[in-house]
């Protein structure tokens, strides 16, 4: 993965891009997912990969007594540090850095969320999901969004990504998104790698699965950029997923799986 690329991208892009319908339908399960998480406890340290523009970590910070948010983008993360200091939060340092090249240290003893990270290679994952089985000081807590294999909107629309993925079956493959490589995991293979790293899957929600039917113009523009007729489509699909996100086999034709391990 040209990481470089990944970081220009998100330089251009600056703040825009998480006001897309399409992001803004993640918001609501993040924050639940990190109220059901911490289920009213404060947490020492917290270290966030890929931060991006902050969104999660003004949601984190209060929970800790300390975040360590790394990003790629400086852009990003010039948006993050002034999302927090908007929000009165002073425990929160950012770091530019590949979250794929951080020394183990960097992450030990820390409970770990994870939302956006672009990896690009089956087993070039985060030290923090590789993780060490019998390290004491292994944070017990993890929360990340991965790209499922069999999204809906692929197997309806995109003849040339279903062929790659029918060709990877059992494994994910690689879904090109705005030209960066994202791998996608199957169920299977995304318990076993972290079941390596002795963590336990505790819930998996699907975000976006019939929201992401609606054309990709309207999914990547901000509410007040399209007509009332498709921020209507967009609640109401919005809903449905909501519903049906974690029903059993409804997060492996989402777009995007939010997940949540603990360490055994």
């Amino acid at each position: 993965m040209d990481e470089q690329r990944v970081a220009s991208f998100y330089d251009a892009v600056g703040s825009g891009y998480d006001r897309a319908l399409y992001f803004l339908a993640c918001d609501p399960l993040y924050e639940e997912e990190i109220a059901r998480l911490m289920r009213g406890r404060r947490l020492r340290r917290i270290v966030e990969l890929g931060c991006g523009t902050g969104k999660q970590t003004v949601l984190l910070a209060p929970q800790a007594e300390e975040v360590l948010a790394f990003d790629l983008s400086a852009e990003s993360l010039r948006q993050a540090e002034a999302r927090c200091a908007r929000a009165g939060l002073g425990n929160v340092a950012f770091r530019q850095q590949s979250i794929v090249s951080l020394p183990s240290t960097a992450v030990r003893g820390r409970h770990l969320f994870l939302r956006g990270c672009h990896l690009a290679r089956p087993r070039r994952i985060p030290p923090g999901l590789r993780g060490e089985r019998a390290d004491p000081e292994a944070g017990r807590i993890m929360g990340f969004e991965v790209d499922g294999k069999w999204e809906l909107d692929m197997l309806l629309h995109n003849p040339e990504e279903r062929a790659r993925a029918w060709a990877t079956k059992g494994t994910g493959h690689l879904r090109i998104w705005q030209d960066i490589p994202c791998k996608t995991f199957t169920d299977r293979e995304l318990r076993a790698v972290l079941g390596e790293a002795g963590l336990r899957v505790t819930r998996v929600r699907g975000v976006n699965i019939f929201h992401c039917l609606l054309p990709e113009g309207v999914l990547m523009s901000r509410p007040h950029e399209v007509g009332a007729g498709w921020r209507l489509a967009s609640e109401m699909l919005r809903g449905l997923d909501a519903l049906i996100g974690a029903a059993p086999g409804a997060p492996r034709l989402a777009s995007t799986r939010l997940v949540s391990a603990v360490r055994t």
